[in-house]
């Protein structure tokens, strides 16, 4: 019992990981994708991206730039895979916690609770497609 326990904590626990990093790479893939001047320019509003750091920090030179960006899509497509083969359980948990949170709301706040759950997802359906046209449009120059 204790180690079913553990072992479902230490998947958990991996699932978060591999979404965080997952989240990160895709960041960073899109950091890749639109170039890191242009994303300087907004990471000065928001604070500087990890790439555009380490890039800074370590003196990354145009040709080094060139090695590593197939290396991070390369890791983008990977942890994508991954995550895909987790997602149902991912989102099993996902959706347990926020029925549980549910539950603990009264009528009033459940209903008010829904609607930010969907503002948020088309806030992030909202994101995509601005980034998936944003991808398109530089592919096709």
């Amino acid at each position: 019992m204790i180690r079913a326990s553990r072992g479902r904590a230490a998947v958990l626990l991996l699932l978060m990981f591999a979404a965080g990093l997952t989240v990160g790479l895709a960041g960073e893939r899109y950091a890749l994708h639109r170039g890191i001047e242009e994303v300087a320019s907004e990471s000065t509003r928001q604070g500087r991206s990890t790439i555009e750091r380490f890039a800074d920090d370590l003196g990354i030179t145009p040709e080094q730039q060139a090695q590593i960006d197939p290396i991070l899509v390369e890791t983008r497509e990977q942890m994508s895979a991954v995550f895909d083969q987790v997602r149902p359980e991912w989102e099993a948990v996902v959706d347990s916690a926020r029925a549980r949170i549910e539950s603990v709301l009264t009528p009033d706040q459940a209903e008010r609770y829904r609607a930010l759950l969907e503002q948020q997802e088309q806030e992030r359906e909202a994101e995509a497609g601005e980034k998936d046209n944003g991808a398109s449009d530089e592919t096709s120059d």
